[in-house]
């Protein structure tokens, strides 16, 4: 068995060593604090990553997205702050709609307590705020296309670049092996990339196929993809996506159309970092995201320990 995991966008700046060694690193620990470190000798023995990171500067681009390129300078002046408006206005549409998640008290007990209450409140605005925009850039896919154009450079390149489609997946390709069962875990933008892997490869073997962080659920990212959107027929197991209401990219379960499936996908949600929810490491440390990565080799011919749980928490 091979266990692929596919990395998300921003990594030009890393080799494929030092990208593996960090992922590597994040599991060790994540599998010690679930008392499963017995678990990682296996892990590691199987661990692949095909990376694609350099390809960007080959191409002599950068991704100049940051949180910080899109924050409003003065807060009380936002318009897209309520989404419910534009819900309002545009009722025709059936689109994901991220919960409302109420922002925490501040407990004022004495400085220190103080200081970092106002940590936290400033950066959950922060992300609600952008959360909010990248809904409301739902609405309108053209803005949306040019907004992935100047920021998002790298996946903008893969879903309209046919030449790094074809470099992407020829990286992925060494990594396969058709012989043998494998395990897909992808986040962010490897999760676009995965998907679209898997429609053009049907004969593949993937017993799970895990998608952290996924971003399929706009619009503009499925209008560059392979119609109509479908469950690809390499996936033999479960397809587990987890998302975080945090994460203003990633907001969204892939549930309504187009993502109704059968076998449905199993959703499940989970909190990431405050400081940086849209990070590898927000999802990689929690423990149903390293429980369920576990489970795929421990009980590789069973049903995941999802199916297990109640479907009001997906």
């Amino acid at each position: 068995m091979n266990i692929i995991f596919i990395h998300g966008m921003n990594q030009q700046q890393q080799t494929a060593q030092s990208l593996e060694k960090r992922w590597l690193n994040l599991l060790e620990q994540s599998l010690k604090n679930i008392h499963q470190h017995c678990q990682f000798s296996y892990l590691k023995q199987h661990f692949r990553m095909p990376f694609y990171g350099d390809l960007l500067s080959r191409h002599h681009l950068e991704n100049t997205l940051s949180a910080s390129t899109l924050m409003p300078q003065t807060w009380p002046h936002i318009p897209f702050i309520h989404p419910a408006k534009t819900q309002a206005q545009h009722a025709k549409i059936d689109e994901h709609q991220p919960e409302t998640i109420p922002l925490p008290e501040m407990q004022m007990n004495d400085s220190h307590s103080f200081q970092h209450e106002l940590h936290e409140l400033g950066a959950l605005s922060k992300d609600y705020a952008l959360r909010d925009f990248a809904l409301l850039m739902n609405y309108f896919p053209k803005l949306h296309a040019t907004l992935l154009q100047k920021f998002l450079v790298e996946t903008y390149l893969y879903l309209s670049n046919p030449h790094f489609i074809r470099e992407v997946h020829q990286r992925i390709h060494k990594q396969l092996h058709t012989s043998k069962p494998n395990v897909l875990v992808a986040h962010s933008l490897g999760s676009v990339i995965a998907y679209h892997f898997l429609l053009l490869h049907p004969e593949l073997k993937i017993t799970h196929f895990i998608t952290l962080g996924s971003p399929l659920a706009f619009r503009v990212i499925q209008g560059h993809l392979p119609q109509p959107i479908q469950r690809p027929k390499a996936i033999l197991g479960d397809w587990i996506n987890f998302y975080s209401h945090d994460d203003f990219l990633t907001a969204f379960p892939l549930q309504k159309a187009p993502f109704d499936f059968s076998p449905a996908i199993i959703n499940h949600q989970i909190r990431t970092s405050i400081d940086r929810p849209h990070d590898i490491d927000g999802y990689l440390k929690h423990p149903d995201v390293i429980n369920a990565i576990v489970n795929t080799f421990k009980n590789p011919a069973q049903t995941m320990y999802f199916s297990n749980i109640p479907a009001r928490l997906f």
